[in-house]
């Protein structure tokens, strides 16, 4: 790889921290980041180890703030989704799989954009939570890239900071946890994935502890806005090439 490919893999470990024990959203530009320096269906499987170390970080730090009762209808539906995600990608050969990740982001974030509002009164229905928790999980399984709607989800559901971060951590923790022997049997995660991963260790860590210090001082409407216009811009190099 280039030099500029492991500062690309370098920044994404520390947002991947950065994001799961304090706002989302930094988790999609992690992903795109990761595409950009490692092109084709290989990325997703060498964020994954990434994503499940920052996940235990933030069950760390939050573990007591999980609802598991939303937990209870979200992840079966999830499951599924993970695994319709790996039977397509197992069947499906010959695409290209960077313009697919640019895409299932694109729809992520038109979601994150246009369904924020309006849905409190219709999240706590079975079939829409049973349709959040197959999406979360197929996008997962795909790009790592369930952030978005999930994160919708929970806002309507009127969580308090601590129980949305507490919720959200161990929900990935758990289908991040489920989606690795898939990503194995893809072969996208392998021995030398993992050691990359080790390398990285430290910058997920890092990014772990300052997101839990700094996410009381974060502007989160601005933030976000800065977040969707990068990821935006980010979507669209992937697609386009």
């Amino acid at each position: 790889m280039e030099l500029l490919a492991y500062f690309y893999i370098g920044l994404a470990a520390f947002l991947v921290g950065f994001t799961k024990t304090s706002v989302g959203g930094v988790g999609i530009l992690a992903v795109l980041l990761m595409a950009l320096a490692i092109p084709g269906p290989a990325s997703p499987g060498v964020l994954l180890p990434m994503l499940i170390a920052a996940d235990i970080m933030a069950v760390f730090y939050y573990r007591r703030a999980c609802q598991w009762g939303i937990l209870l209808r979200l992840v079966p539906p999830a499951i599924l989704g993970v695994a319709l995600a790996w039977w397509f990608l197992s069947a499906t050969s010959g695409y290209n799989f960077t313009k697919l990740i640019g895409w299932v982001i694109l729809v992520m974030l038109a979601l994150d954009i246009l369904l924020t509002d309006g849905l409190r009164a219709l999240v706590r229905g079975r079939l829409l939570t049973s349709i959040i928790g197959a999406m979360a999980g197929a996008a997962s399984m795909i790009a790592n890239a369930a952030g978005p709607i999930f994160g919708i989800y929970l806002l309507q559901l009127g969580l308090n900071k601590s129980e949305f971060i507490g919720t959200r951590s161990w929900f990935f923790l758990l289908i991040n946890l489920i989606k690795l022997p898939f990503a194995i049997g893809l072969g996208i995660t392998t021995s030398q994935s993992l050691t990359l991963n080790l390398y990285y260790l430290p910058l997920i860590l890092l990014g772990a502890y300052l997101g839990k210090q700094l996410i009381s001082y974060i502007n989160l409407n601005l933030f976000k806005t800065l977040i969707r216009a990068a990821v935006l811009l980010a979507a669209m190099r992937l697609i386009l090439g």
